[in-house]
């Protein structure tokens, strides 16, 4: 936060003749203020080498890819965080919520989420969450897959949040949960459990964030943007992504999250709910779900300013008047088009390396033809975006 204002003593204030008590009252009047006043103590950040240390614990051999005893070991491992920042337990105490198998007494999975109480009698019944899937793909065929940016990159931006919010000089307003999410990659199952048996009412979420692979770039080619879903139904939102993002070396990219198709990540089985979301994403790269994707190769640079970005939106989400709401109509901005025309020029630009095909280049080219003719008219029919979301979707995914 922005220093506050200081008050220091006018000339002649002071009647004494001895200058030795004058001057020890002159330096308290000036070094006072610093202590006394907590808006002059700054907001904690998430800071570098923290979030490096957590990418690197997750994703070490230790961690066993995060799958089956290594999943087991990462939800100590952010439990364990989370008690450090003395931050209660979200389920009733608890820090941890079962993932039940089929056969009765089994479970497959666990979640695991702490709770900081706002300090906003009228809002604190209200809540943010800020999560992070913590699982990946374990060992297979004898070969470690890491995931280092899937998702550690993230789990490392919700304990910075959950710290920075937890220290913070100012305390939120409303309340925040912390979540780590188990079995995403099996089908977003600890995400979807969540929601269907949820710590609070749901109606109480005032807003859902998470993030998916935030460290590297989509294709290894669109090297400072990351891509923001869910304003589409939360326009109240974008002011505080614009505000976040303010002077940082990224481009932010609004999308809608229907150009996924599927509901791809834990954002899922909120938006199902009509749930206001954000999630963010740098998108799949050459490393994505393979034994490469390991901390040496993550750009940290990015990943903290991205994490920056996002713990800046979740503070102006837990102190705003008024919390987003949920709009069944999605108003998608012509800022889309304009970031999907700039990303499938980037692709097309390196058709070789991707090995563009005849009938991807076509594509590629047609929507292209039409994002041209959005972008210089200003405007946007539904029947377009219809169209340019369909030549998207082949793009993505036969191409990445």
């Amino acid at each position: 936060m922005p220093p506050g204002s200081t008050q220091t003593d006018k000339p002649g204030t002071f009647q004494r003749t001895d200058r030795r008590p004058l001057a020890l009252i002159l330096t308290i009047a000036l070094i006072a203020p610093v202590s006394l006043h907590a808006g002059d103590t700054p907001a904690p950040t998430p800071e570098p080498n923290r979030l490096r240390a957590v990418v690197e614990t997750l994703a070490s051999p230790e961690f066993a890819g995060r799958s089956g005893p290594g999943a087991e070991k990462a939800a100590n491992y952010i439990v364990d965080r989370f008690r450090a920042l003395e931050l209660e337990g979200a389920f009733d105490g608890d820090y941890s919520q079962t993932i039940p198998g089929q056969e009765p007494g089994t479970r497959i999975g666990r979640n695991v989420a702490a709770r900081l109480v706002g300090s906003d009698p009228k809002l604190r019944d209200q809540y943010v969450l800020v999560a992070a899937h913590f699982d990946h793909l374990g060992v297979r065929g004898g070969r470690l897959y890491p995931g280092a940016d899937d998702n550690a990159s993230a789990v490392a931006m919700m304990l910075e949040a959950a710290r920075c919010l937890k220290t913070s000089p100012t305390p939120p307003k409303r309340s925040v949960l912390f979540i780590g999410f188990d079995l995403e990659e099996a089908g977003l199952f600890g995400s979807r459990y969540f929601v269907a048996h949820p710590p609070i009412p749901l109606d109480r979420i005032a807003l859902f964030v998470t993030a998916d692979m935030i460290g590297r770039s989509l294709a290894g080619l669109c090297g400072d943007h990351v891509f923001v879903m869910g304003t589409e139904h939360a326009p109240a939102t974008r002011p505080w992504i614009e505000s976040a993002a303010k002077g940082r070396p990224l481009t932010v990219d609004l999308l809608g999250a229907d150009i996924l198709v599927l509901n791809r990540s834990d954002y899922g089985p909120f938006r199902s709910r009509g749930i206001p979301f954000l999630f963010f994403t740098t998108g799949e790269n050459p490393c994505y779900h393979t034994p490469r994707d390991v901390p040496e190769t993550i750009d940290h640079p990015k990943m903290l300013q991205i994490s920056r970005m996002i713990e800046q939106v979740v503070r102006s989400a837990v102190d705003a008047p008024e919390a987003p709401r949920w709009s069944d109509h999605p108003d998608n901005p012509l800022a889309e088009a304009v970031a999907l025309r700039t990303v499938l020029r980037i692709l097309h630009g390196h058709r070789d390396d991707l090995k563009i095909g005849v009938a991807q280049e076509f594509v590629i080219q047609s929507t292209l033809r039409l994002l041209d003719g959005i972008v210089e008219r200003g405007a946007i029919t539904p029947e377009e975006r219809a169209r340019v979301i369909q030549g998207a979707r082949v793009v993505l995914f036969t191409v990445l």
